[in-house]
């Protein structure tokens, strides 16, 4: 359940930054809906998108942040376990600001720490869904227990 909710979310962090689709959220529902999901896990996508990116009121030219920081490079056993598809997915939920640098690497941590031969991207999926839902701890915005009560995927 909580792998589908990253795959709406992702979907809509990737049309919600193109300029044609911003405020037209009936259309974009309609499409996920047509894709087999529900309006409860479309709803609970959007919720917790416009509760962790909350509307900004700046100017477009402010938006614009240029960040001097390293770009993280897989060592030579992380490259052999995850599947470069897996970890394109990874690097694109990242770019998408759904993960950040910590959560990036504590999803990479524990694809490491599963012990197959390797990690696919329902794989990163599940380990993403994992670190955001249930490691948001501490941050107001917290989902625990709320989007999936312990010991349940179902949602209420």
């Amino acid at each position: 359940m909580q792998e589908k909710l990253i795959e709406i979310i992702v979907y809509l962090l990737q049309e919600l930054n193109r300029p044609e689709s911003k405020g037209n959220y009936s259309n974009l529902s309609q499409k996920l809906l047509s894709r087999g999901y529900s309006e409860n896990e479309i709803n609970l996508a959007f919720t917790w998108i416009f509760n962790r990116f909350p509307e900004k009121t700046s100017l477009p030219e402010e938006d614009l942040e240029y960040s001097k920081r390293s770009n993280r490079v897989l060592h030579e056993v992380e490259k052999m376990v995850i599947d470069p598809n897996a970890y394109g997915y990874l690097l694109q939920m990242k770019q998408l600001a759904l993960l950040d640098d910590y959560e990036f690497e504590m999803v990479i941590e524990k694809a490491l720490t599963i012990g197959t031969p390797t990690i696919t991207i329902e794989d990163i999926k599940i380990i993403a869904a994992s670190v955001i839902f249930d490691n948001d701890v501490g941050n107001q915005s917290s989902w625990n227990g709320f989007l999936f009560p312990f010991g349940s995927n179902t949602i209420h």
